[in-house]
């Protein structure tokens, strides 16, 4: 019996420590503070008119830690696809399986130009997640579409697909965030903010590669935070 006990007291232990350890990054996408959910139409101040998402999707890669400026660790996975149609994808579990501390969180967003010229690949990296450009063998790395009377385009319908990885147009970009919660980091995009630097009425399309598709990577870029 004394055994018995022993064996259910270590058996607790190693859930509560699971429990512990296990952590999360989660992405939150917003339009005026309120959470995106695809099909749903939303009031865009910019315009005065309203505004639905089709897709919200892009890939977040290369998650490392930092203390200060010091190395911590990294997650083993290197890529991972943030889909908004897909809710799981939004919330990253992992087990940091280290004891070293960490206050930075630096990532990126896009896809490296080594795995680019590696071909397709499987999993968050596979083509039929529709964020591979077969025609030039390279991977979407934010893609944007929805619909607003504003957008002069056919049915009203914009969309954003930002790629490329040659120069001059390497739309990957690198993030870094101050953390504030360490069992529950909360990154925030306010769709809202790319918005209100876009005009819809002229620019409502990017397809391909271009010092466009740069400058709005860098934008994006910079509307990431740490939720407060």
């Amino acid at each position: 019996m004394k055994f018995y006990t022993i064996l259910v007291f270590l058996f607790l232990s190693l859930i509560s420590f699971a429990q512990q350890s296990n952590e999360t990054i989660q992405f939150k996408l917003s339009f005026n503070h309120n959470s995106i959910a695809v099909g749903n139409k939303y009031f865009n101040h910019t315009t005065s008119d309203s505004i639905s998402f089709d897709v919200i999707r892009f890939y977040i890669s290369n998650i490392q830690f930092f203390q200060e400026e010091a190395f911590a660790f990294s997650l083993e996975k290197k890529h991972h696809l943030i889909d908004l149609g897909n809710p799981e994808s939004l919330i990253i579990n992992f087990d940091k399986n280290t004891k070293q501390n960490y206050n930075l969180i630096k990532f990126d967003l896009g896809i490296d130009s080594l795995t680019n010229v590696s071909g397709a690949f499987g999993g968050d990296l596979d083509p039929t997640n529709g964020m591979y450009w077969t025609w030039q063998s390279g991977y979407i790395n934010f893609k944007l579409e929805g619909v607003t009377p504003s957008c002069p385009a056919r049915k009203n319908f914009f969309q954003f697909h930002l790629g490329g990885y040659q120069a001059p147009f390497s739309m990957v970009q690198s993030i870094e965030l101050v953390i504030l919660d360490k069992k529950n980091i909360i990154i925030q995009l306010p769709i809202e903010q790319l918005l209100e630097k876009i005009n819809l009425k002229e620019t409502y399309e990017i397809m391909s590669p271009n010092q466009s598709s740069v400058n709005m990577a860098k934008l994006i870029a910079s509307l990431f935070s740490i939720s407060t």
